[in-house]
């Protein structure tokens, strides 16, 4: 019971730890996003996930790290504005999923980050995105969904456990 619940308090910092990093990227936010949804099956809080979609999760983390590491750090003027834009799109788009239930999670993540990353093409300081979308949507809008699915996915996790063991009381 004081591993589980230990287990849970890493996992909800780490989640914070990741919705921070989506707006301000200093780090990969999906890094964390993948030790919560790992912390939250070892605590027993998930166990409706089968191992190979774990497995493909924290995959996709690991590559968006490694891309993270291969590709120019910044935008060509040297601001971070997009990510508030992109990143907070993309957890509004997984909340709206995951509303819709657990298998829109993804789908709502990448709507979402594709209408911040068109929010902020039209802003004065995004105006030259337009020149190309699907290199800036795999810099930026890959790591915010995956970083927002995950976060999405451990927030449904825990949500469905605690409303599943207090219905039981």
């Amino acid at each position: 019971m004081i591993l589980s619940t230990t287990f849970l308090i890493l996992a909800i910092v780490a989640l914070a730890l990741a919705v921070v990093l989506l707006i301000k990227p200093w780090w990969v936010a999906a890094v964390p996003a993948a030790a919560a949804l790992l912390l939250l099956i070892g605590g027993n809080y998930i166990t409706y996930m089968p191992v190979w979609k774990t497995a493909l999760w924290v995959a996709a983390a690991l590559v968006v790290a490694v891309l993270r590491r291969l590709l120019p750090a910044g935008e060509p003027d040297g601001r971070n504005t997009s990510n508030l834009y992109i990143g907070l799109s993309a957890l509004a788009g997984a909340l709206l999923g995951m509303a819709m239930g657990s298998n829109y999670i993804l789908l709502g993540t990448i709507v979402g980050a594709f209408i911040g990353m068109m929010a902020y093409s039209r802003t004065p300081a995004g105006a030259w995105v337009k020149s190309g979308y699907v290199k800036y949507f795999a810099h930026k809008c890959l790591p915010a969904i995956v970083a927002a699915a995950l976060v999405g996915t451990c927030v449904e996790g825990i949500i469905f456990y605690f409303n599943t063991v207090y219905n039981y009381l």
